[in-house]
């Protein structure tokens, strides 16, 4: 191999780790902004199903990425209560039992619901440690 040919995998290779890493920072960075976006939702549902309607905004948003379209339909979908309802027994109905689930959707959604909820305990040590500084 002669110098140019070194020359041109060496920028190749340092490009391929560069988008590498833009790409993981990129993903976090969506996957914050979404969990910040439920937790101001979650104001507005009370504590005993905020797992099932974190879980049904996470499964609403993998089906939304998946069909590549925000449509007006699955606004209106949840803005009907006994539709909501009845996802919100599902969702439970999921949480109590998720050894049998086999779709891919529900299975990202119940990973999504795990790391939005150890976001949230660190959000609250952060908040916490934040007011001790601030009182001493």
């Amino acid at each position: 191999m002669d110098r140019t040919s070194m020359i041109i995998i060496g920028i190749i290779t340092c490009l391929a780790i560069g988008a590498f890493f833009a790409l993981r920072y990129y993903k976090k960075r969506n996957i914050t902004k979404l969990f910040e976006q439920i937790y101001m939702n979650l104001k507005q549902v009370p504590k005993g199903k905020k797992n099932s309607f974190i879980l049904l905004m996470f499964m609403e948003t993998m089906s939304a990425s998946l069909k590549k379209s925000k449509s007006a339909a699955n606004t209106n979908k949840l803005n009907n209560p006994k539709y909501l309802e009845i996802q919100m027994i599902q969702m439970t109905k999921l949480l109590k039992d998720s050894s049998n689930v086999t779709d891919k959707k529900t299975k990202q959604s119940l990973r999504l619901l795990n790391d939005y909820l150890a976001w949230e305990e660190a959000q609250k040590a952060k908040a916490k440690e934040l007011k001790q500084n601030i009182t001493a």
